[in-house]
């Protein structure tokens, strides 16, 4: 029912329109020139209706001068001919229907008569009310068509822009994951053909979230458990993994393959020429009306800085703003033997 009311809603208003002006046409007829109520009425109901019908013409006139675009003067040029030939139709039409409806009311004939300039100055009002109100709704429909294009080419230019932000993670991992095979296939055969079954359920498992932005904690989480189940073949027991997940959050959304770069990150400074254990701390917990995921790793502080171009972080900042319209969804925090990365992550994506 609410779905009728609003596709016919400017349809009821213009009707409700007229049926106002009908009453007070009626009124001032009544009252103050002592026409007979019935007289009046039918004055009323004529001159009305037959304007309302031929308005309802006006609409399609105002909306092809916006369709062509025209100038100023051919625009004019155009209304003072439509309402010449709209108000010599008007007042016509309507008063041969009214000489032949009430020609017993001679008071009423004379006043009929005597009523053109009256007819006119109103007709003009009318035409004017009516160009008015068709000329709002046309450029309001305008713009609303530009915004919703507007709308649709920046969901176009965000997806791409994502797409792009990808793209740039999987081939990354798949290079240091090829690497690390290739290492292991001499030294540790057994470990490198369980790290290729482990690879080969991990990009299968990626090629399955290809095109989709977002996806929950809980499929986020599997992932990254493959990822590190890759690594942890590769670094044996020098890689030590920890979890602290609130199980209520595991169906909150969040944007595809992101906590992957974050832990490359983590084991690229934490692992890497690392003489001690390595410890990965993964938390996901409720913070008021936001998601708190924590990536945190341990490093050795005397070890020689490892050289990167931060591209990871990058993307990992980019795509939370380009999602959510914020900024300030990841903070990064450095203590000089603790390295952490903060994310907060809204309910709601803004597209």
């Amino acid at each position: 029912m609410c779905a009728i009311l609003k596709k016919f809603r400017l349809q009821f208003l213009y009707i409700l329109m007229w049926v106002v002006l009908a009453v007070f046409h009626l009124l001032i007829l009544n009252l103050g020139y002592n026409i007979r109520l019935t007289s009046a009425l039918a004055d009323s109901l004529v001159f009305n209706f037959i304007f309302a019908i031929l308005g309802v013409g006006l609409w399609f006139s105002v909306k092809f001068s916006q369709l062509q675009k025209k100038n100023v003067f051919e625009i004019l040029f155009q209304h003072l001919t439509t309402s010449t030939i709209l108000l010599l139709l008007w007042i016509l039409v309507s008063k041969s229907l009214l000489r032949v409806m009430l020609k017993s009311d001679s008071f009423y004939v004379e006043f009929l008569d005597h009523s053109l300039t009256m007819r006119v100055f109103s007709g003009i009002l009318f035409y004017g009310l009516l160009v008015s109100i068709y000329y709002l709704i046309a450029s309001f429909r305008e713009l609303k068509e530009k915004a919703e294009k507007e709308a649709l080419l920046t969901t176009m230019l965000k997806e791409a822009e994502l797409d792009m932000l990808r793209s740039q993670i999987r081939p990354h991992f798949l290079f240091n994951s090829l690497n690390a095979i290739s290492s292991l296939t001499i030294s540790r055969p057994l470990q490198a053909q369980e790290m290729v079954i482990k690879l080969s359920e991990f990009m299968r498992y990626s090629l399955s979230q290809q095109g989709e932005m977002m996806s929950t904690l809980e499929k986020e989480l599997y992932h990254i458990g493959l990822y590190l189940d890759i690594e942890q073949v590769r670094f044996s027991g020098k890689l030590k993994i920890s979890h602290e997940v609130d199980e209520n959050m595991l169906a909150w959304k969040v944007p595809s393959m992101i906590l992957q770069p974050l832990v490359e990150n983590a084991i690229k400074y934490g692992v890497y020429g690392s003489e001690g254990q390595s410890n990965i701390c993964l938390k996901a917990l409720a913070e008021s009306n936001h998601l708190q995921i924590v990536i945190s790793n341990n490093f050795d502080p005397d070890d020689t800085p490892r050289k990167g171009t931060g591209t990871g972080l990058r993307n990992v900042s980019r795509r939370l703003e380009t999602i959510y319209s914020q900024t300030g969804l990841m903070q990064v925090k450095n203590n000089g033997s603790y390295f952490e990365v903060i994310l907060k992550i809204p309910s709601h994506a803004n597209n």
